[in-house]
């Protein structure tokens, strides 16, 4: 198992431009070193699309397609046994546009919605940057790496975030497997395959 080296405390990384990280004391150089180098990485990119499988810890699980826009616009489409059938989810997460079965309806609360109709909800506000091995913008409460220098566990806005995997898509390394709970929900994602990756241009 690869040694995980806490760097808690970080300041809040955005997608676009993170700010450089204060050494840790009694951190190992090497491996900051590269954390700095994948979050540099990654912040050239503007959107992805994967598909994959979701299940929450009542068993239940279902097939996602998730594309992820440059503008924070998304769409996640979710089929199985997942207490509705299919489901597509379109929008940003101040607002959606939710298709099921029996018709579409716009709410601006997506968290609520999934609760009511689907027993469990998604971190939308924060998942796109969590999928990619970045902490999402906002306070940290607590950051490991592995001695690889990725992202080992996250806890961040009530959520306690673990990777059990990554894999190689191009020039980076992305999650393969990723376990995100809070006191009533978890949720375990397996990445089957990225489909697409969007880098920004160098100039």
């Amino acid at each position: 198992m690869k040694r995980a080296v806490a760097a808690a405390g970080l300041c809040a990384l955005l997608l676009g431009g993170c700010a450089p990280m204060a050494p840790q004391p009694g951190a190992d150089t090497a491996t900051e070193l590269r954390w700095a180098q994948r979050r540099e990485a990654l912040a050239n990119v503007l959107g992805f699309a994967l598909s994959g499988r979701v299940a929450e810890s009542g068993g239940r699980s279902a097939a996602l397609r998730w594309r992820q826009f440059a503008d924070a616009r998304f769409t996640l489409q979710l089929s199985g046994p997942f207490g509705a059938g299919q489901v597509a989810i379109e929008g940003d997460p101040g607002g959606v546009w939710v298709r099921t079965k029996d018709g579409s309806q716009y709410t601006d609360d997506p968290r609520a919605w999934m609760r009511a109709n689907l027993g469990w909800w998604l971190p939308l506000d924060d998942l796109r940057a969590w999928a990619l091995g970045l902490p999402a913008p906002g306070a940290i409460e607590q950051l490991a790496l592995d001695a690889d220098g990725r992202l080992a566990t996250l806890q961040q806005h009530g959520w306690t975030v673990r990777y059990d995997g990554y894999q190689r898509v191009g020039s980076l390394e992305l999650p393969r497997k990723l376990e995100a709970q809070t006191e009533s929900v978890r949720l375990r994602l397996v990445v089957d395959s990225w489909t697409a990756v969007d880098l920004a241009k160098r100039s």
